[in-house]
């Protein structure tokens, strides 16, 4: 609503938003829209202004720093103030209702108005018109700005602890399930039966294109509606959910998520069952062995899984450099099959790459073993190695002994929390917000628990495994090959975050790997290492591989 007959220095406007779309706890969200707006309307009556206009923000957008969404009304409210044709007074009811993106657009916003006649007013005392209270001001944004990064630390760790603890978060289940009460998955009976039917198809070694088409043939409609089509198929089952396993969606350097989730794995490097699934894990792992050896087609014809379904080595290690899309093998009956990126098999405008798969897997696995291959005792070790090392030890005894890492990672997390505590009070201290009595009061018992908790993590030893057998398997190439590959893909994650494969300088180049494959090793140490020695002159000998730090 907006009254013309009112001069802009006698008007104001009011900026209203709320946080969370879905929830109606005000003591949550700290104001309704409503109770923001009757505050603001009771605060423009006492200082003498009529409101003029109500920008009310959509709801779900964000004001933190961590927030992408954008605020439209915001940024039209303030450059309506900025105009000064209508109001000189925008009124909000809290400076966090506006911003937490601390004092850089605190200050920005005092700038922008002192000495011009234009202010931003709050319920909670903000007023960017007064040049006395600039301090006060970024004072007030910064601790808004502490408190948007708690919380999202804070819903981080929550979504991480019911991840962990097997609560379904990735949206809705995959078909044939359904969450239950307790948040886990079970099997939907209304769509259980349809489910299988397509998981038996698949492992009976019917492509994505002919179990669509035959669903489609029969009137089957697909899960949201519409016709099958081989990606849905596709899609579903390489699903973690679909084998009970809990998901994450990754986020893909264009911006765009990934359109199928990853296997979620927890801190020490295990997936988390999510309740039941329509397939087993082996079930999963041999459909992924058959839909990730197919073709991408589109009604060009059938094909077989290749060399027998032989399972490939680096599944779900390997990613185009270009996109960071999981790579896919593609190849003939004969055994010639190369690691390909599946987005440019899609035709999309990544460049994508090709990589012959066993001189691939040969130089991955040979650098892997290499890094491992230390002695802990030599000095004269590169500490990268050693650190690395020590990581694949914690997460090799983390297979051993779960209940003690689970509980050590619990002891450490009380203690982030504790020392976090102490130090908002401190800093609130220094800040002049807490007087010296307020702090000398809620101090000594922070520094309590602060050394509580650390006595506590101190008396829980670190996990030991016995590394033996898996330091047989790494020094040891005759002891690595003959193993399984579902056990050596599983030992290479130990160590391997992921393996990158750059396209070929041009057709007809022939491949290094120390050239074009990079590993990315876990964290920590993390950093990278070329697979394999670079290209050599004719009787030289293939340098060992550097590794460069993140």
């Amino acid at each position: 609503m907006t009254t013309h007959h009112s001069a802009p220095d006698a008007a104001a406007a009011i900026y209203v938003r709320r946080s969370h779309k879905n929830s109606k706890d005000t003591h949550r969200l700290g104001r309704s829209m409503r109770e923001q707006q009757a505050d603001c309307r009771a605060l423009a009556s006492r200082v003498g202004l009529r409101v003029v206009r109500v920008y009310a923000e959509r709801e779900g957008t964000g004001a933190s720093r961590h927030s992408r969404k954008a605020r439209p009304v915001w940024e039209e409210a303030l450059r309506d103030l900025d105009g000064g044709e209508e109001f000189r007074t925008l009124i909000v009811w809290s400076l966090d209702r506006a911003t937490r993106k601390g004092a850089v657009e605190a200050g920005e916003l005092a700038e922008r108005h002192v000495g011009k006649n234009r202010r931003v007013l709050g319920v909670d005392g903000t007023d960017t018109g007064d040049e006395r209270a600039r301090l006060s001001l970024i004072v007030r944004a910064e601790v808004a700005r502490e408190e948007a990064e708690k919380l999202s630390e804070r819903v981080s760790r929550a979504r991480r602890f019911a991840r962990d603890n097997g609560k379904w978060q990735s949206g809705k289940p995959p078909l044939g399930l359904r969450r239950a009460e307790d948040g886990t998955l079970e099997r939907d009976p209304e769509t259980y039966a349809l489910a299988r039917r397509i998981a038996d198809e698949a492992l009976a070694g019917r492509s994505p294109y002919l179990i669509a088409k035959g669903l489609n043939a029969e009137d089957v409609p697909a899960s949201r509606g519409g016709e099958w089509r081989s990606s849905t198929i596709r899609e579903l089952l390489k699903s973690p959910g679909f084998a009970g396993l809990q998901s994450l969606r990754r986020k893909l350097p264009s911006g765009n998520w990934a359109t199928v989730a990853d296997v979620y794995l927890n801190a020490d490097g295990l997936p988390v069952s999510v309740g039941a699934g329509v397939i087993t894990e082996a079930e999963r792992a041999q459909i992924l062995a058959l839909v990730d050896e197919r073709r991408d087609d589109l009604g060009r014809g059938r094909r077989g899984p290749l060399d027998g379904g032989r399972p490939t080595l680096l599944r779900g290690l390997v990613r185009c450099a270009s996109c960071e899309r999981i790579a896919r093998v593609t190849g003939s009956r004969n055994g010639h099959r190369s690691y390909g990126c599946a987005s440019a098999q899609a035709g999309t405008t990544c460049p994508g790459f090709t990589a012959p798969e066993t001189r691939t897997d040969d130089a991955v696995v040979d650098t892997f073993l290499r890094r491992l291959a230390i002695d802990p005792e030599d000095e004269a070790e590169d500490p990268h190695r050693v650190e690395l090392v020590a990581e694949v030890a914690r997460r090799w005894a983390a297979r051993v002994d779960p209940e003690a890492v689970t509980e050590r990672n619990r002891l450490a997390e009380v203690l982030a929390r504790f020392e976090a505590d102490l130090q908002r009070v401190i800093d609130l201290a220094a800040a002049g917000i807490l007087t010296a009595e307020e702090a000398a009061h809620r101090l000594p018992p922070l520094r309590v628990r602060v050394a509580d908790a650390r006595a506590a993590l101190a008396m829980l030893p670190d996990p030991e495994g016995d590394m033996t057998p898996l330091l047989d398997m790494t020094q040891s190439r005759e002891a690595w090959d003959p193993l399984p590959v579902e056990e050596r893909r599983s030992l290479l994650a130990l160590a391997i975050d992921r393996v990158t494969i750059t396209r070929a300088p041009g057709r007809g180049v022939r491949f290094y790997p120390g050239e074009r494959v990079l590993i990315h090793w876990v964290s920590p140490p993390g950093g990278t290492t070329p697979a394999g020695a670079q290209r050599i002159d004719a009787g030289g000998a293939p340098e060992e591989p550097v590794t460069s730090p993140s």
